[in-house]
């Protein structure tokens, strides 16, 4: 009812009361009850309704969330650097990607060398003794307790250091609906300032459903931000060797919101490990191996001189490709030279050359002036014979 049909209706009352009134006089007890109906009527049309007030908190809200020049920000610290750079910064989720069995889990027990002992290898720590939460979705228990065995290698440190700042969980006979709510609840009661989630792709039903792949990234994102930590994701790349995008759209989500996103790649025994994506300053690649004992060591010389060794077979190939191109070119030259009856003009060689092999002019100009600078054909008054021996230069 509308306060205009409302006052109506108790005008309407009032009259009748009036009416009925025998001295005429309007009885004060009724004129009192409607003015504080009308003044109910009244504050009940001035209250904002439902929308209104929704649409007033969401202006806080944003408003909370805006960035002026003004506003004060904690600057980026980042959980780990390579040679100065700085990578999987707090407040932030982070991705490590790479091909099946291409050493992921091994980069990242280096990563874990760093956190606990400060520094290992050219990887060294952002934080003082910080707390790290491991959660492995894919190894089973031998596995997982390798990876505290092998930094325990590399480090030297006690078992009672270790065990007081890296929470070691496997989770891989966990249900897919429990593994989120089993992440809130492990960040609530260890209050790590790293998480590493090796395997993420088992939060999901579907690595390749996009509305799944949006709500974990969103999810993880506000943890991050919520609880400051670094969130550093596992995720297996697509599996063509020329394809280095990480798995379908949870990969493409995680790309997209990801800090920094390293790569690793193994060639032969030595794994690399490149920064693919990074919101600033790229972190310097870096290479381990497997030693003798067993032991993860630094491979960063190693892979120098196996880049090195490429190099060089790479240019070796390159020079055997082109004296074979130039011993063709050269036989086929003999042979048009015989087919002449022992001699032809250099003009018309050349002009055959260019045809035969869809040479550029200078190009062949060039191959017959080196052939006869190394005695493979001769030249007399504009006539080119072939020599007795025909030798071809390196």
């Amino acid at each position: 009812m509308t306060k205009k049909n409302f006052n109506e209706k108790q005008a309407n009352s009032l009259h009748n009361v009036q009416q009925q009134n025998a001295d005429g006089q309007v009885n004060n007890q009724v004129v009192n009850s409607g003015e504080i109906v009308n003044n109910i009527v009244d504050e009940a049309v001035k209250q904002p309704s439902n929308d209104e007030l929704q649409r007033e908190q969401r202006r806080r809200e944003l408003a909370a969330l805006r960035i002026s020049s003004c506003t004060v920000v904690e600057p980026e610290v980042p959980t780990l650097t390579v040679d100065g750079v700085g990578l999987f910064a707090l407040s932030d989720i982070h991705a490590l990607k790479g091909k099946q069995k291409c050493g992921k889990t091994t980069a990242l027990k280096v990563c874990l060398a760093a956190w606990l002992k400060g520094q290992q290898f050219r990887v060294a720590s952002g934080l003082k003794e910080p707390r790290v939460l491991y959660l492995d979705t894919e190894q089973k228990e031998t596995d997982v307790k390798k990876i505290i065995e092998d930094v325990k290698k590399m480090t030297g440190l006690s078992n009672e250091y270790i065990d007081g700042h890296l929470m070691l969980i496997p989770l891989r006979r966990r249900d897919q609906d429990q593994l989120l709510v089993d992440l809130h609840q492990l960040v609530d009661d260890y209050h790590p300032q790293v998480v590493v989630i090796d395997g993420i792709v088992e939060f999901v039903a579907s690595f390749n459903d996009e509305a799944l792949a949006k709500q974990l990234i969103h999810d993880l994102l506000v943890l991050s931000e919520e609880r400051r930590l670094a969130l550093v994701c596992v995720l297996h790349t697509n599996k063509a060797d020329e394809d280095h995008n990480m798995r379908g759209h949870l990969g493409t989500m995680l790309a997209q919101k990801a800090g920094t996103v390293l790569e690793c790649r193994k060639q032969d025994c030595v794994i690399t490990v490149t920064c693919t994506d990074a919101r600033h300053q790229e972190m310097p690649q870096w290479s381990i191996m497997f030693g003798d004992d067993g032991t993860i060591v630094d491979a960063d010389e190693q892979r120098r001189l196996a880049l090195e060794q490429h190099r060089i077979s790479i240019q070796e190939r390159r020079k055997e490709a082109q004296a074979e191109r130039q011993q063709e070119r050269l036989d086929y030259a003999l042979m048009v030279i015989r087919n002449h009856g022992g001699c032809i003009k250099r003009s018309e060689l050349t002009d055959i050359l260019i045809k035969k092999f869809e040479l550029e002019r200078s190009t062949v100009s060039r191959f017959i002036k080196k052939q006869i600078e190394a005695k493979a054909l001769y030249e007399a008054s504009g006539m080119i014979y072939a020599c007795n021996e025909t030798t071809l230069p390196f």
